[in-house]
């Protein structure tokens, strides 16, 4: 019965994402990349980070700045990584501030 609970809860949260909501396109983005109710698809997972990331969620542009720096589920692109890290930044993501912290120093 949780099995079929966990199907019901993807669902919704899929049709959610579809329907543009960023929360739920940032929880459909984990799911993918840990293999939660869903196959494990690092390329799914960036492409829903992305999503919720270009509607302003501060926690998805950090992640998805996360996988264009760490080259989860597309090609590694530090200075895109940099961009995302910095508008989750400036929303006050603390997490965002020291990863951009860290890129700007590691040019040094």
């Amino acid at each position: 019965m949780a099995r079929e609970s966990d199907e019901e809860k993807v669902r919704l949260l899929e049709a959610d994402a579809q329907e543009g909501e960023p929360r739920a396109q940032r929880h459909l983005a984990n799911r993918y990349l840990r293999g939660r109710g869903l196959p494990t698809d690092p390329a799914q997972a960036a492409y829903w980070m992305r999503q919720a990331a270009e509607q302003g969620l501060a926690p998805a542009q950090r992640s998805y700045g996360e996988f264009l720096e760490q080259g989860i589920g597309l090609d590694p692109d530090p200075d895109a990584a940099r961009g995302w890290y910095a508008a989750a930044a400036k929303q006050g993501d603390p997490v965002a501030r020291r990863h951009l912290h860290r890129l700007e120093h590691s040019e040094d």
